[in-house]
């Protein structure tokens, strides 16, 4: 449970904002899913990876922000060690009715599983704050028959997921400025609306950059390294290696959802990628 793990999480406070980072478990991922990776790459994840599954509060004062949360028990099935910030618990109703936003960086089912169970909202006065783009690609209802059979389960899911908490998304394109040092901005490619999180306060900024990086094994050192999963690999190569540039060139803090590390990190320019160096 998210309160049961709260005072050991690692967390950042920027003037105003204060962001703590939490773990929702892990997954394990086939090194099929990196089909491009070079041989000697490819040993660091086989037969598997880890995944991390991190998501982030944010406090603002007069706000309390998630960004995903999470998979709730939707992939436990396949990824038993998911699901762990237990948000359909009963004990935390009152918690989840303090929310007053979410911002859903994507919609894959590990970032969204956690916002409804039972057909029913579980964060009822949150308003989520979507990409356009995002919402309407996985909506769509002749999305599930324009797949490859084995996407089917995956589309189906997402849908399902979407239809108790389509009264309280709000849709934007583009930035999307929340106030108080929270700003969202495209970061596309893993989906066609894939959003990661600017926050800053006087001097001080962190990134959420959510699955622009998904392989901290792979991705850093060789950030054209393609994961099944994206739906415009190219352009996720593209975003990556942008936001790595500009991190590493800054030197400023970031985390991401499937980085093994639950915190923050910086990056450091090597010969051909990047290397991480946790905080």
């Amino acid at each position: 449970m998210l309160d049961k793990t709260a005072t050991s999480a690692p967390t950042l406070t920027l003037g105003d904002l204060r962001v703590t980072c939490h773990s929702d478990g892990h997954l394990l991922i086939p090194a099929s899913f990196f089909p491009d990776a070079h041989p000697l790459e490819k040993k660091k994840v086989t037969p598997h990876t880890r995944f991390g599954a991190n998501t982030w509060l944010i406090e603002t004062g007069e706000r309390t922000i998630l960004v995903d949360t999470g998979s709730g028990d939707w992939l436990k099935a396949r990824y038993p060690q998911t699901g762990l910030l237990g948000w359909q618990g009963e004990d935390l109703t009152e918690k989840r009715g303090r929310v007053t936003d979410i911002i859903i960086t994507h919609m894959h089912a590990d970032h969204i599983g956690g916002l409804s169970a039972g057909g029913t909202s579980l964060f009822p006065n949150a308003e989520l704050h979507v990409q356009a783009a995002e919402w309407d690609y996985w909506t769509d209802e002749a999305l599930i028959n324009s797949v490859a059979e084995d996407r089917k389960p995956l589309v189906g899911l997402i849908q399902a997921l979407a239809r108790p908490i389509e009264s309280q998304v709000t849709l934007h394109s583009g930035e999307k400025d929340l106030g108080g040092g929270v700003l969202l901005f495209p970061a596309p490619g893993h989906t066609p609306g894939h959003q990661a999180v600017h926050l800053s306060s006087g001097s001080k900024e962190v990134y959420l950059l959510a699955d622009v990086v998904v392989s901290d094994a792979l991705q850093f050192a060789n950030p054209e390294a393609v994961y099944a999963l994206e739906t415009d690999p190219e352009l996720a190569a593209a975003t990556r290696k942008f936001l790595f540039e500009r991190l590493a060139f800054e030197r400023t803090p970031f985390a991401a959802t499937h980085l093994n590390e639950t915190g923050f990190g910086c990056l450091e320019k090597q010969t051909g990628g990047f290397r991480f160096e946790a905080l």
